[in-house]
Formats: structure tokens, sequence, C-alpha cells
């Protein structure tokens, strides 16, 4: 890719060769800045990510796809949390254990 001084030398060389001069308006645009990306510890993130015990294999799972404000919503409603194995392939609500521990670690993010 040819820089500023690569394009004027290019220029030089056509514009002798046909004899035009060439006439060029520099436009600068402006840059975009790119947004931060949302802090992790921050009741704003797109997805927290907690752990769940799968039922069926007794292993530990990482759950995503819930936001926080989503997942406090459900904690205050007293509605479902589905978990999911993707080993198993299965779904199941998380217990009532996780759910405390879940509380507790969005309530630390509400103090942040």
């Amino acid at each position: 890719m040819l820089g500023s001084a690569g394009i004027q030398r290019a220029a030089a060389i056509v514009g002798a060769v046909t004899g035009a001069k060439m006439t060029a308006k520099i436009i600068r645009l402006p840059v975009a800045h790119r947004a931060p990306l949302p802090n992790r510890n921050s009741l704003y993130c797109d997805s927290t990510p907690f752990m769940s015990m799968c039922p069926t294999c007794s292993e530990p799972r990482s759950q995503v796809g819930y936001s926080p404000w989503g997942l406090l919503k459900r904690l205050n409603d007293d509605r479902p949390i589905e978990a999911f194995c993707v080993i198993c392939d299965q779904f199941w609500p998380i217990t009532a254990q996780e759910r405390v521990r879940l509380a507790e670690e969005l309530e630390h993010l509400r103090l942040i």
C-alpha cells in the first residue's frame, strides 16, 4: 500500500509520462474512537458468567448469556434461572444455594 509520499511519486511519474499535472484535494476523515469495552465487574456488562453444577454429570459448568440486570430481575421475582451442560445437553434450574451465591456476587457488583 502506498503512503502519501508514494502516491505523490507515482503521480509525478504518471504526470511526466502523460504531461498532465495531477490536482487532488486531500480530505482528512475523522477517526472513529472505539468505545471502551464494558467492565466485567459492572452491572452494565452484557453477560455475567457464573458456575452451576450439572445434576447429570456432577461437573461444574460455566454459564453465560444472562445480563446482570436479567439475573437480578429473576432473583428478585423468584423466577427460575436455567443452566446448561454442553456435555450432557441438558438444562436445569440452578439450586437455591447457587441462587444465594449468585445474589451475593451481584450485590458485590452493585457496591463497585
